[in-house]
């Protein structure tokens, strides 16, 4: 039987014991990968901040003009 050899454009299965181009692209989409869950992380934790931040100065900007409109009549 004929074996093929692996073309350029074909990148073989390599095991992560192998260095070569599949486990060093491998490594570094792992790397991407972390990076990614990392940083929606951190924006999951803005927004939850951002959130409260914003509630919080409605809460105080709501009661600021419930003092207005007392303070009127």
């Amino acid at each position: 039987m004929k074996q093929l050899k692996p073309s350029p454009s074909r990148p073989s299965l390599q095991t992560g014991n192998e260095s070569g181009p599949a486990s060093s692209s491998l490594a570094q989409l792992k790397t991407l990968r972390r990076a990614q869950r990392e940083t929606n992380q951190r924006v999951e934790e803005l927004k939850l901040r951002l959130f409260r931040i914003t509630e919080q100065h409605m809460d105080q900007a709501v009661r600021l003009i419930k003092r207005w409109l007392s303070d009127k009549d």
